[in-house]
C-alpha cells in the first residue's frame, strides 16, 4: 500500500489507479480504475510534456502579469502531470499547488478574458464529453475554473484524503483535461 507520504508501506496493491495518456499512475491508498477520456482535439497535449511545452511557449510571448500567471499554471501543470503520469503522490504535490499568481491578479481585477478576447469555440470532438459545457464560454471562466479545482485539492485533500468517495484521480485528470482545453482555445486564430 502506498503510505499518505507516497511510500510503500507493505506488500498491498500499490492503490489509487488513474490511466493517463502514457499509461496507468498511482495517488494513494484507494484503489480506483479509470480509463482517461480525451476527446480529439485535446490529443496533442495528452503526450508526455507537450502541454507544459505549449505553456512555456506561450509564456515566453506574454508579459506582465499574464506571464506570471501563465507560469503558475505550467508549474500547477507540472505537478498535476507527476500525479497522473509518474505515480508521485497527490500528499507529496498538493502543497506545492499554487493559486497565488491567480488571486493575486483576480483581487486586483484583473481581465481574464484579455488571455484570449473569443470564446471557447465548438469542436464535434468535444460533443458527450464533460468539457462540451465549456463550448462558448469565455475564457475568464474557464481559468476561474482551472483554478477553483486547484483550490477545492488544496482545501479538501488534506481533510478527506483517505475517502474514496472525492475519486482524486478523475479531479486531477479533470483539471488537466481544462488546462489543455484553455491551451487549445488560445491557440486557435
Amino acid at each position: 500500500m502506498v503510505g499518505r507520504c507516497g511510500r510503500r508501506t507493505g506488500s498491498e496493491p500499490l492503490g489509487l489507479e488513474m490511466g493517463g495518456p502514457t499509461g496507468p499512475s498511482f495517488i494513494d491508498g484507494n484503489q480506483e480504475h479509470m480509463e482517461l477520456s480525451i476527446p480529439a482535439v485535446l490529443k496533442a497535449f495528452a503526450t508526455a510534456g507537450s502541454a507544459v511545452r505549449e505553456l512555456s511557449s506561450w509564456r515566453a510571448r506574454a508579459r506582465g502579469a499574464e506571464r506570471a500567471l501563465i507560469g503558475e499554471l505550467r508549474d500547477n501543470l507540472h505537478y498535476l502531470d507527476m500525479i497522473a503520469d509518474d505515480g508521485i503522490s497527490l500528499d507529496q504535490v498538493v502543497g506545492k499547488i499554487s493559486l497565488d499568481e491567480y488571486k493575486k491578479l483576480s483581487n486586483s481585477g484583473f481581465d481574464f478574458n484579455s488571455l484570449k478576447k473569443k470564446r471557447i469555440g465548438d469542436d464535434a470532438s468535444l460533443a458527450g464529453t464533460d468539457l462540451a459545457v465549456w463550448q462558448g464560454k469565455e475564457t475568464a471562466a474557464l481559468i476561474e475554473s482551472i483554478y477553483e479545482k486547484l483550490n477545492e485539492l488544496r482545501i479538501k485533500y488534506p481533510l478527506v484524503g483517505d475517502s474514496r468517495k472525492y475519486r482524486w484521480g478523475v479531479r486531477v485528470n479533470n483539471i488537466r483535461k481544462r488546462i489543455w482545453l484553455l491551451l487549445r482555445h488560445v491557440r486557435e486564430k
